[in-house]
């Protein structure tokens, strides 16, 4: 088959509304995730160095700010960022609820 289709609501959240598409699709490059966010909620701070992942956001529903490397980035719904595989990066939500889709390949 040259496709696969799958629900993101029918795959189950691995942490705080954090849901991840990469093995119910079958990819083997490409990781895709789906993160539904609450009013004020705070991700953690990581990056990627250890595994070359660089990382693109797009912020689908809502505002947020993501600070990349100790400087603080405004979104607003339809902005994407990517973030390179050594920078640190960490997202905060606004004050209503967001919703955020991540790719990430190395």
């Amino acid at each position: 088959m040259s496709y696969t289709k799958v629900n993101y609501h029918d795959v189950d959240p691995v942490a705080a509304q954090l849901r991840f598409l990469r093995e119910p699709l079958g990819c083997e490059n490409l990781g895709l995730s789906v993160r539904a966010l609450d009013p004020g909620e705070e991700g953690m701070e990581h990056d990627h160095a250890d595994d070359g992942q660089e990382e693109v956001y797009l912020l689908v529903e809502g505002g947020m700010t993501m600070t990349v490397g100790g400087e603080a980035v405004e979104m607003d719904a339809g902005d994407a960022i990517r973030v390179a595989p050594e920078a640190t990066r960490q997202l905060e939500n606004g004050d209503a609820e967001s919703l955020l889709v991540i790719a990430g390949a190395p």
